[in-house]
């Protein structure tokens, strides 16, 4: 685990006990470096949806995670290796998601929470909808395919202003 001021990282395996006390230092950190924001939970939840998302289509061993402040900007990246259906799912939800106006989303998003075909592996492309609806319109998804026949490196980044 690394630490400065303004920067939280993680590479490992991920966990729900280990999401869990990520979330809790994130927070704190975020407390400490930004003061008492009334945007603070918006900013920590990105982080929160990107790791979710992680850990439900993770195959690999581990996973990257960092968390900084970069200017007037807090940047949120997730690496994981996942099947092929499923990053090839997450790149087209978000290449969709950030095509729609803030009605559509907002919609989508209402669409999405009756929505009764949730998985186990989620799929309703919920929390790519959160994601953008909390400030994440810089949202960028990179695929690398492995040696692992079907498999990608995933490689997600959201870029969220600290300016309102």
């Amino acid at each position: 685990m690394t630490m400065n001021p303004s920067i939280l990282g993680y590479d490992g395996r991920l966990s729900s006990d280990v999401r869990v006390q990520l979330t809790d230092l994130l927070a704190a950190i975020a407390l400490a470096n930004l003061g008492k924001r009334t945007d603070l939970r918006k900013l920590c939840s990105i982080a929160i949806e990107l790791l979710d998302n992680a850990q439900r289509h993770c195959t690999g061993d581990t996973i990257h995670f960092s968390w900084r402040i970069v200017g007037s900007d807090v940047v949120v990246s997730v690496q994981n290796r996942a099947q092929g259906q499923d990053a090839l799912r997450l790149k087209a939800q978000v290449d969709s998601v950030l095509a729609m106006t803030n009605d559509e989303i907002t919609e989508a998003f209402k669409a999405q929470m009756m929505n009764p075909e949730f998985g186990e592996k989620g799929g309703a492309g919920l929390g790519i909808l959160q994601i953008v609806k909390k400030g994440g319109k810089n949202y960028e998804v990179e695929l690398e395919p492995t040696d692992n026949h079907n498999e990608y490196l995933c490689k997600s980044h959201v870029k969220t202003s600290l300016v309102a």
